[in-house]
C-alpha cells in the first residue's frame, strides 16, 4: 500500500535505469489504487454492485454461520421473553446483513434504537400532546407551531421525546461505512464515533410543514441538521464490527476492506469484461456486405455501365422487401456479391481467461470454488468445509459479539436480566465425517445399526417397528394378490372343462 511520502524512486526506475528492465510493480493498477480509508470503501462498494459472484460468495459466507441461538439466562420466563424478542426483531436477517456489510466493507456500523413517542407542550399550560394526533401544527426550520386545545395559546410549542418501551418502536439500523467518521486513539484503542449526516438526507427531513420526518426523526438529528454538527453516537447502543487489519497501515480506527487485497485481481477481471463487451458489440454480429459482382467478359461488364445510385437503391428496395417478407423472391439484372466480415467473436471472447480471474478472487477470500459452484465431492467435503470455517472464523466470532450486544440493549429496555446470547457452532464438517465413519462401521457389522440412525434424528425402535408393520403390510399384499391369481386361474380352468 502507497501513500504520498513514499519516494517515487522506490516503484520507478532509478537515474541510470537505462540498464536495468522497468518494475513489475509500478504497473496499472497501482495507478488507480487508492490511498486513504474513504477511497477504500467507495472502491468497496463498486466492486460489490458491479460483480455478481463476488457479492454471492459473501453472501455465502455470511450465511453459512447462521445457525440457531443458544440463550444461557437463569430466569426461563426472561429466557422465552429473549427469544421471542429475537424472533421479532428476525435476527437472521440482521446477522445475514452485518455479515454481508462486514465482508464487503471490512466494518459494519450498526445501533439498536429504542424509539420514541413524541409530543408537543405548550409553554403556557404545559399540555402535552402526543404529535400523532396533530396534523395542524406547522414545522419550519426544527420549531413547531400550533394553537393550544386546552388554553388557546397560538405559537411555537416545545418538542419533547420520550423513550418508548414498546418492543415494536426497537430498530436495529445499519450506518453505511463511508458516511461514518472516527476519532481514534491508537495507543489505548478508544474511538468516538460520529455521523458525518449527508446532505440529501438533511433536506429531506427538514422540508417545511412536512407530515411525515416532523413526528418521526429523532430530534437530535434535527439539532444536529440545523446546528451543522455531526451527530455523537451513543457507545451504549452502537457497536463497530471490524475485520482485522494489518498493524503498518494506519486507518483511523476503520478496517481495510478485504477487496483491496486482491485490487489487481479486480482490475485484470475488469479490464477482460471490458474487452469483452467490445466483442459483443463488435464481432458477434457478422457486419454484411452486397456488391457488384464480377463479370468474366470484360466486353460485357455491366460495372462499365451501371449508374452506381441506382444500383444502391436498387440492393435498398431489395432489403426493404425481404424485411417485409422473407419468403419473397428477388431479381437482379446481373451476379451480386455477398459477404459476412467478422462475427467469429466467440473464439475471441477471453472466456476461461474471465472465469481463472473469478477463480483467483474466490481463492483469494477463501472461497473454494467448488463451494461456490456448489460441486465439490463429498471425499472432499469435511476437509474442505474445515478449512473454509476456520479461515472464517472471525465471522462467528463477530456475530456472537452483534448478538450479545442486541441482547444488552434489549433486556436494559425491557428490564431483563443479562444473558449471555451467541449462535451454536458449525458442526457440517466434523458430522460428515462422523457419518462416514459411523456408515462404514455398521456395513462391517462392527456396531450397532442404532448408532447410524441417531446421527440422522432417528429412534431406532421407532424406525423396527415401522419396517416390521410395512413387511406386514407387503405381505398381506402380497398374499391379496396370490388369492386372487389363483381365483384367476380357478376360474379359467373352469371354464375350459366345460367347454
Amino acid at each position: 500500500m502507497t501513500t504520498p511520502d513514499d519516494p517515487q524512486s522506490y516503484f520507478k526506475v532509478g537515474d541510470n535505469g537505462r540498464d536495468r528492465y522497468s518494475n513489475p510493480f509500478y504497473n496499472v493498477p497501482l495507478q488507480y489504487l487508492p490511498m486513504n480509508i474513504e477511497g477504500m470503501l467507495l472502491w468497496a462498494e463498486h466492486f460489490l454492485y458491479r460483480n455478481g459472484f463476488y457479492k454471492q460468495a459473501l453472501n455465502r459466507i455470511a450465511n453459512y454461520f447462521i445457525t440457531s441461538l443458544s440463550f444461557d439466562c437463569d430466569d426461563e420466563e426472561a429466557k422465552k421473553t429473549y427469544q421471542e424478542t429475537f424472533d421479532k426483531l428476525n435476527w437472521k436477517q440482521v446477522c445475514a446483513k452485518a455479515g454481508l456489510n462486514l465482508l464487503a466493507y471490512g466494518n459494519e456500523f450498526i445501533t439498536v434504537n429504542q424509539g420514541f413517542y413524541r409530543y408537543l407542550a405548550c409553554p403556557e399550560c404545559h399540555k402535552s400532546t402526543n404529535i400523532d394526533k396533530l396534523n395542524n401544527y406547522e414545522f419550519n426550520k426544527n420549531k413547531y407551531s400550533l394553537t393550544c386545545l386546552k388554553c388557546g395559546y397560538k405559537g411555537e410549542h416545545r418538542c419533547v421525546d420520550k423513550p418508548a418501551n414498546d418492543l415494536d418502536k426497537i430498530h436495529i439500523v445499519h450506518w453505511p461505512a463511508k458516511e461514518i467518521k472516527i476519532r481514534h486513539e491508537e495507543t489505548t484503542g478508544e474511538s468516538e464515533y460520529f455521523w458525518d449526516i449527508p446532505q440529501q438526507y438533511a433536506k429531506k427531513v427538514m422540508t417545511k410543514n412536512n407530515k411525515f420526518y416532523s413526528k418521526k426523526t429523532p430530534q437530535i438529528i434535527f439539532d444536529c441538521v440545523f446546528n451543522k454538527t455531526m451527530l455523537s453516537f451513543n457507545t451504549k447502543n452502537f457497536i463497530h464490527l471490524k475485520l482485522d487489519t494489518p498493524s503498518t497501515m494506519r486507518t483511523d480506527g476503520k478496517a481495510i476492506p478485504p477487496s483491496m487485497f486482491i485490487f489487481e485481481d479486480f482490475f485484470m477481471l475488469q479490464t477482460l469484461k471490458r474487452y469483452n463487451e467490445v466483442i459483443c458489440f463488435e464481432d458477434i454480429a457478422p457486419f454484411r456486405v452486397i456488391s457488384m459482382g464480377d463479370a468474366t467478359n470484360p466486353a460485357a461488364n455491366p460495372l462499365l455501365n451501371q449508374n452506381g445510385g441506382v444500383w444502391s437503391g436498387a440492393v435498398d428496395d431489395m432489403i426493404e422487401e425481404h424485411r417485409r417478407d422473407p419468403g419473397s423472391y428477388h431479381k437482379f439484372a446481373f451476379p451480386i456479391n455477398y459477404q459476412q466480415l467478422g462475427g467469429d467473436g466467440k473464439n475471441l471472447a477471453p472466456v476461461d481467461m474471465m472465469e481463472n480471474a473469478r477463480n483467483s478472487i474466490l481463492n483469494a477470500l477463501d472461497v473454494p470454488v467448488e463451494m461456490f459452484q456448489m460441486s465439490f465431492q463429498q471425499q472432499a467435503a469435511g476437509p474442505m468445509l474445515r478449512m473454509f470455517e476456520n479461515a472464517w472464523s472471525v465471522v462467528p466470532n463477530n456475530y456472537n459479539k452483534l448478538l450479545n450486544h442486541i441482547g444488552d440493549v434489549v433486556g436494559h429496555i425491557l428490564g431483563l436480566p443479562k444473558a449471555k446470547i451467541s449462535l451454536i457452532p458449525i458442526t457440517f464438517a466434523d458430522d460428515m465425517e462422523r457419518k462416514g465413519v459411523v456408515s462404514q462401521l455398521v456395513s462391517a457389522n462392527a456396531i450397532a445399526r442404532s448408532e447410524l440412525l441417531k446421527l440422522y434424528n432417528f429412534e431406532y425402535s421407532d424406525q423396527v417397528r415401522k419396517k416390521m408393520e410395512e413387511d406386514r403390510m407387503v405381505e398381506e399384499i402380497q398374499n391379496e394378490e396370490k388369492e386372487k391369481q389363483e381365483i384367476a386361474q380357478a376360474t379359467s380352468t373352469n371354464l375350459m372343462q366345460i367347454l
